[in-house]
């Protein structure tokens, strides 16, 4: 893996213990959908930033002060992102989040 990419796959790994697997879904969709290459560079500093934006701990409204109504921040941010990246997720991705969540936390691929 190319240095960038694997200290972001290591900072993804490190959110996914905190955060759990249905919050580490999103992330891991716009990792994959970056590493696929059919985004634009727009669309490629849309999901940088949203990836940086939830995983880093320091945020607008942040969950250690604010609970769950720390998390709307962050939410907004992943449903906007997505929004705007959704037609470049591909089933093939999608796999592949399946998998790295059954590596990561076990279960079923499928599990949504």
């Amino acid at each position: 893996m190319k240095e960038p990419i694997k200290n972001a796959w290591n900072k993804i790994l490190d959110y996914s213990k905190i955060a759990g697997r249905e919050a580490t879904r999103i992330v891991l969709r716009f990792y994959y959908v970056l590493k696929d290459g059919n985004l634009t560079n727009i669309e490629k500093a849309l999901v940088y930033g949203g990836i940086i934006y939830i995983i880093v701990p320091h945020d607008l409204l942040p969950e250690k002060v604010l609970g769950l109504i720390g998390l709307v921040d962050d939410a907004a941010v992943a449903a906007w992102v997505y929004k705007k990246v959704q037609k470049s997720i591909t089933p093939e991705i999608e796999q592949k989040v399946n998998d790295t969540l059954t590596s990561w936390f076990g279960g079923e691929a499928g599990a949504q």
